[in-house]
């Protein structure tokens, strides 16, 4: 079962009724049971991937926690018996018996892991015979739970006593699917503590699933017809045709993840439950870093915080000059990020080319700032300096706003050509295609394509019309605002907006076979 299954959505309604009509001590048990039961839906096998991840977690969070607190015992009562170099010893030796704890239980858990995707790829399929389905969602609960574990022996969160409540932050089923990639800490009060029904919040996450399912039914599915036409002949479009997929890739992958994010997050408020946000304007971005701090936030700050630091401070990390030390760190994060998408070259080269990029803009720092001291108006405003300037009342000069543009369109066609290897699944033919845009664009044959054809890369022309009205939506809606509404409620669309949102979902929506939408990109990870 999804979000798009008729299954889930004629469900939901009963849940939200018991959640708030059952005593409050009740509402997380039922969460529970919902989420197992939402998650055996989708194949009980998954079920017991589940199982061994929260026992194991649970009882070497356990462990690690009965250690740090016999070894505070211990101190305590031998303080004045102890000599400083006895003391640091003793922790020494605690810390190494913890690590060691924390060892195991991340090798079982990345093990299960890594031998899901080995088992999935497509040459061990075939040697084998058989194709082991992957458990719904195994990346990001995986990530989740190993983040809850590594917290507890760096000491930012306690153990959690009770398996259940910990089962429940691991398979809470609104982010099972694709995410975001919670911590324990930011979520397990708002997800474990009693409820009250407040209107004005269940309404506001009403609006967001809408907002999700619009983004997904009439723009993602509605695209990736388009990037999929495009994809399937390889040898036949190449050039712009290439640059024209990239791009609608582009613009059904975003709606596609954000889609089902809105719909996530519009559940759990719902529920009450505050998730994380996990994307901010992302193609707003003026730089890679700007974009890596918008897209995938969740995802972005766990690889930062449990492997971009962790490596770079490193014991043998500490000799390496500065700049060294953070291009390895770089590298070596964008290459187990890229693993986690998948073990496959595709995902490994996509990785290695957002750290090879990184790595290469960190490197023209100084000429981007010697560039924009030689010319100051060229410089577009940062966000903190855009927040300033509206502050102060004063608006960017137009020449600001062209560079600003200017960044953006740079920094969105960079990281489409990286986004590619998401496409054809193959490096040497992405390679290809990227060589092509450069070497033979083919923009006669591009142009004249649409006068010869009635209909444009697998969609008619009604459908790009829609598509591109939907998208520009997208684009306006932070401007939709009810102009004599109180200042909090002022951003807030009319419900005449949501009203007409819905109908053209219903109107416009891509349906699959018995009205079932197709599945959500990144449920596959």
């Amino acid at each position: 079962m999804s979000f798009q299954s008729p299954w889930f959505l004629a469900a939901l309604p009963v849940l939200f009724l018991l959640y708030y009509t059952l005593p409050k001590k009740a509402q997380w048990p039922l969460l529970l049971l919902a989420s197992l039961g939402f998650y055996a839906m989708a194949g009980l096998w998954g079920l017991l991937f589940v199982v061994v991840s929260v026992a194991s977690s649970y009882l070497v969070a356990l462990r690690i926690d009965q250690l740090k607190r016999r070894q505070k015992a211990c101190v305590a009562q031998h303080r004045d018996n102890m000599t400083r170099n006895a003391r640091k010893a003793y922790n020494a030796r605690q810390k190494r018996r913890q690590r060691w704890w924390l060892i195991a239980g991340m090798a079982l858990n990345f093990g299960l892991l890594a031998a899901t995707k080995i088992w999935a790829m497509p040459w061990v399929v075939n040697r084998l015979g058989m194709n082991l389905l992957v458990p719904i969602g195994i990346s990001f609960y995986t990530f989740r739970i190993m983040g809850y574990l590594i917290d507890v022996f760096w000491d930012k969160t306690t153990a959690q006593r009770n398996p259940f409540k910990l089962a429940l932050f691991t398979i809470f089923f609104p982010y099972v699917w694709q995410g975001p990639i919670s911590r324990y800490a930011h979520v397990s009060e708002s997800l474990l503590s009693p409820k009250n029904f407040n209107w004005a919040n269940f309404e506001r996450g009403l609006q967001r699933m809408i907002w999700g399912y619009f983004k997904k039914m009439v723009i993602a599915d509605r695209l990736m017809i388009s990037a999929g036409y495009l994809v399937q002949n390889p040898g036949e479009y190449s050039g712009m045709f290439a640059l024209w997929a990239m791009v609608v890739w582009s613009a059904a992958l975003y709606a596609d993840f954000t889609g089902g994010i809105d719909i996530t997050i519009g559940i759990a408020q719902c529920l009450g439950v505050k998730v994380e946000e996990n994307f901010l304007s992302p193609f707003r971005a003026k730089d890679i870093f700007d974009y890596w701090r918008r897209w995938h936030i969740t995802m972005g700050t766990w690889f930062r915080d449990y492997v971009f630091y962790p490596i770079s401070v490193a014991r043998p990390m500490r000799k390496c000059p500065t700049r060294l030390k953070i291009h390895i760190a770089t590298l070596i994060t964008w290459f187990t990020t890229g693993i986690w998408h998948g073990v496959a070259w595709n995902f490994i080269a996509w990785g290695l080319a957002n750290g090879v990029v990184i790595m290469i803009s960190q490197e023209l720092i100084p000429f981007y700032k010697r560039f924009h001291k030689r010319f100051p108006k060229l410089r577009g405003a940062t966000p903190r300096q855009e927040l300033q300037q509206t502050n102060a009342n004063s608006k960017p000069t137009t020449l600001h706003r062209l560079y600003g543009v200017f960044e953006i369109a740079r920094t969105f066609f960079l990281l489409t050509l990286i986004r590619s290897f998401d496409i054809y699944l193959n490096v040497p033919l992405t390679l290809r295609h990227i060589g092509s845009i450069f070497v033979r664009p083919q923009f006669g044959a591009f142009l004249r394509y649409f006068g010869e054809h009635s209909d444009w890369f697998g969609l008619s022309r009604l459908d790009w019309l829609v598509a591109a009205l939907a998208i520009a939506l997208l684009v306006a809606a932070p401007w939709f605002r009810r102009p004599h509404a109180s200042a909090p409620e002022r951003k807030r669309p009319h419900a005449l907006f949501w009203a007409a949102l819905v109908l053209a979902i219903f109107v416009f929506g891509i349906y699959g076979l018995n009205f079932d939408m197709t599945d959500f990109f990144y449920t596959q990870f």
